[in-house]
């Protein structure tokens, strides 16, 4: 059966997405797709700049678990304002009709366009660096509870998550711009953005780069992030309570809401991880189905990467109980009786070192 290509990806690369003979056909990535994830990725800013502000706004809520999120926070701001500039990038291109209409030409002008380069090292870096915050979280979360360890949260400890947090996504992301593997991937397996690109040769190398530049460190996120948890939930429910702060007062009630952390990351990440299998066998299976498949899933994509942040503001905004009041209360109260901002003092930093 005769195909015309509507990703229209050469066959030399390692990922070959057949046509849809679906109203999909004349677009290769339609209004709708650069729509939604532009809003999610408004939406991740929107929810990563009230989480910060709710860190300075209220002093009862700052722990080490809540100065990690921030930290965590950053990440996926920076990997929603990446992914934000590939979309509005790719929606302003003057060769729009190119893009969707000529591969050989998707690689002559987008592999030369800085502004795809510079934001695929903004998304690589920071979506590396979201992975390892969000193990950082797991780990220091299962040892303050299980072991009631106070090792994890020292200023030397610290040190050490942010060297591993920030510095490995820089090597990388470095590495990845020095080698020039960075730009247009043809949507294999990302949205709207740019990422590893799709004609690097041999194939197998686009392959190589992309587990190296992230899908690896994702998957490992996955594993481990899991792993913790479903060893802490056992522990809870060994010794028969349900809240953190029964076995460590350092934490709030709410604080348990850490434990839908990975789960949500699971929710928004697997489509993507989802894209990045079916790219690898896509080439073998040559069938309508993946088409079909691969586009929706490019879809649930664009709304899944962009939007970490935004979920976790439901999470530990919205469904905190504390962040709600605290933020109601200085809303009625008005600024003359309350500061804007509660200072950092001393008494904090002591606090969260304990």
């Amino acid at each position: 059966m005769e195909h015309t290509s509507t990703l229209n990806i050469s066959t030399s690369t390692t990922s070959v997405l057949p046509e849809m003979n679906t109203t999909f056909s004349n677009d290769f990535l339609p209004a709708y797709t650069l729509a939604i994830t532009g809003t999610s990725c408004c939406l991740s800013i929107f929810g990563a700049i009230f989480i910060a502000v709710t860190y300075c706004l209220l002093r009862e809520i700052r722990n080490f678990p809540r100065k990690l999120l921030l930290y965590l926070t950053f990440a996926d701001l920076l990997n929603a304002s990446g992914n934000l500039m590939g979309t509005i990038r790719y929606a302003l291109s003057k060769e729009g009709d190119k893009f969707r209409n000529n591969s050989k030409t998707i690689h002559s002008y987008a592999n030369r366009s800085e502004v795809c380069i510079i934001q695929s090292f903004i998304t690589t870096f920071s979506s590396i660096a979201s992975f390892f915050w969000t193990v950082v979280i797991a780990v220091y979360i299962f040892t303050a509870v299980v072991y009631s360890s106070h090792v994890f949260k020292s200023v030397k400890a610290e040190c050490i998550y942010h060297l591993l947090s920030w510095g490995i996504p820089g090597v990388i992301a470095t590495t990845a711009v020095a080698l020039k593997v960075l730009g247009e991937d043809n949507a294999m397996v990302t949205a709207s953005w740019c990422w590893i690109r799709s004609d690097l040769e041999p194939p197998v190398m686009t392959s190589i780069w992309m587990v190296l530049a992230g899908k690896g460190w994702e998957i490992l996120c996955y594993l481990t992030t899991m792993t913790l948890y479903c060893l802490l939930k056992l522990t809870l429910w060994k010794r028969r309570t349900v809240h953190f702060r029964s076995l460590n007062n350092e934490f709030r009630e709410e604080d348990n809401n850490f434990m839908f952390v990975w789960f949500v990351l699971y929710l928004l990440r697997f489509w993507g991880t989802a894209r990045f299998v079916l790219s690898l066998t896509a080439i073998s299976t040559n069938s309508e189905n993946i088409g079909l498949t691969q586009f929706v899933l490019l879809n649930m994509q664009g709304i899944g990467d962009s939007s970490q942040a935004f979920w976790n503001f439901i999470i530990f905004c919205l469904c905190d109980k504390t962040v709600r009041n605290g933020i109601m209360g200085r809303c009625q109260n008005g600024s003359e009786q309350t500061p804007l901002i509660s200072p950092i003092d001393d008494t904090d930093a002591r606090r969260s070192r304990q």
